[in-house]
């Protein structure tokens, strides 16, 4: 049976398949006639909300779309994998590929990182400090760089309520010069007075609470709720019921023991202040 949850790989297939077809010049509905199937089918594929019932089926799609060979064994890999709801991904460019694609349906998304600022937050400066302690060739940084870019600005202008908890780290102990880190703070106090965006401080505190484990996103949507866990060189997406459980009672408790926004904004702005002042 095709599955009803779009889980990672059906989301990353589906993407692939309206690229190919809109490379093609081809509709949903002229792709329907195609194979046989109605708009609604395909538009729901594309989603990553129904899966293949047949590996034929999928192929016949794929012929019909012109994919390329390569991209026909990139499809039949993630088929074959799509029922699955957990997914680590090595490496970041696929990820981000399916986190996007849930961001893109999601009426609310909370972030937690305790030692860097949230990527859809971050300045194109600090993004790039952040970028260029890697392996990655200034090309791929290029490449990040802009994608990262394009998604702040979506989150700063869309309407889906984002809520991020940063650390004290981040804040009082910035990955970037401390030029950089001025401008940043300062860009997070603006930000912060956006309607659609919270921002909070999670205090350094004695004892264990579950923001030691690391940070996460957690999307959430009408259709579902999913966690992205991201690493330093590979990432997992949980769309388990059970796991994203675990992360949403995560959240309520970093949310209770964070600073209230107000008094947030208020230590952004005393942290930017001493840094200007000690250059």
């Amino acid at each position: 049976m095709p599955s009803t949850r779009a889980t990672p790989r059906q989301v990353e297939l589906g993407a692939l398949l309206r690229r190919i077809r809109k490379r093609a010049g081809l509709t949903q509905p002229q792709v329907a006639e195609l194979v046989k199937r109605s708009h609604s089918h395909i538009s729901r594929r594309e989603r990553g909300e129904l899966g293949f019932e047949e590996q034929a089926e999928l192929e016949l799609t794929l012929t019909v779309t012109g994919a390329t060979s390569e991209e026909t064994s990139q499809a039949l890999r993630l088929f074959r994998g799509g029922t699955d709801p957990n997914w680590l991904i090595p490496g970041i460019a696929r990820d981000l590929v399916v986190v996007t694609e849930y961001e893109s349906v999601a009426h609310s998304i909370f972030a937690f990182q305790p030692s860097l600022i949230p990527g859809p937050l971050q300045t194109s400066e600090y993004a790039r400090t952040v970028m260029s302690n890697g392996t990655s060739t200034e090309a791929q940084i290029e490449d990040r760089l802009k994608l990262r870019m394009a998604r702040r600005q979506g989150y700063l202008t869309g309407t889906t309520r984002f809520e991020a908890i940063i650390g004290e780290q981040a804040i009082r102990y910035p990955a970037c010069p401390r030029d950089v880190a001025v401008r940043q703070l300062r860009d997070l106090c603006e930000v912060a007075e956006l309607p659609q965006i919270s921002i909070q401080v999670l205090p350094f505190r004695l004892g264990y609470d579950p923001s030691r484990d690391g940070g996460f996103v957690l999307i959430r949507s009408d259709s579902a709720s999913v966690v992205h866990v991201e690493q330093y060189r590979s990432s997992t997406t949980l769309t388990n019921a059970r796991d994203v459980k675990d992360y949403l009672d995560a959240a309520d408790r970093i949310r209770r023991d964070a600073v209230g926004a107000v008094a947030t904004a208020r230590l952004i702005a005393e942290i930017a202040d001493e840094l200007e002042r000690a250059e």
